[in-house]
């Protein structure tokens, strides 16, 4: 909700993965409740969520954000959208993360800018989302990556032809396999496919991490 406040949004919704049972449906419309359209299902894993969602957000029309459930997006998000929406796409790092070990994104990036909102200076990046020389023995990941994706600002929706290809090569992978496909990857071999070679990114949200991961609390 604090999100949704600082955005200002024509419309809000919230996907609740793994639901498959009346009374989580009920405990959701008692917890989420006001403006926000609560979707749910049971993807079991975040990339067939993201298929679903996809999917869905070509119905609504218009610019879409995608917020990770567990971050609070900066006073300073409206702004940055108001610099970045000529971009088909562009993604946000926690500014945690980025304090940590910034060094795992800038690996693959190169720095473009710097954007000036509210008297303050943020660096802007563009992230390769495909590197061939990823993978071998002495530099893992993952070929195709999106990047930071606290928040995924989509000005230019993948065709339903692109998802539904991805689709079926998703769901050929057995599904108690699918879990360990980042949606990163997922993210990545989308923005490629639709012809993005490069995606921008800065830093403007806080990841509330829930912390029974030792070294990842914040």
């Amino acid at each position: 909700m604090r999100n949704v406040e600082v955005m200002k949004p024509r419309a809000a919704i919230v996907y609740v993965d793994n639901v498959y049972h009346e009374k989580q449906r009920e405990i959701l419309a008692r917890v989420l409740s006001g403006n926000v359209e609560v979707r749910f299902g049971n993807w079991r894993n975040r990339n067939n969520t993201w298929i679903a969602m996809l999917r869905d957000f070509h119905t609504l029309g218009g610019e879409v954000m995608v917020v990770d459930s567990d971050n609070k997006v900066t006073e300073d998000l409206p702004r940055i959208h108001s610099e970045l929406r000529g971009h088909p796409i562009y993604t946000i790092l926690d500014e945690e993360a980025w304090k940590r070990n910034p060094q795992h994104f800038l690996i693959r990036s190169r720095k473009t800018g710097e954007l000036s909102i509210n008297g303050n200076t943020k660096p802007l990046y563009a992230y390769r989302v495909y590197d061939s020389s990823i993978g071998g023995l002495f530099r893992g990941g993952s070929v195709f990556f999106i990047g930071p994706k606290q928040v995924v600002v989509l000005m230019k929706l993948p065709e339903p032809e692109i998802l539904d290809k991805v689709e079926r090569a998703l769901n050929s992978v057995d599904v108690w396999l699918r879990g360990f496909i980042s949606d990163e990857t997922l993210l990545g071999v989308i923005a490629h496919l639709v012809g993005i070679r490069e995606v921008p990114w800065t830093i403007a949200s806080h990841h509330l991490h829930h912390g029974s991961t030792p070294g990842r609390a914040n």
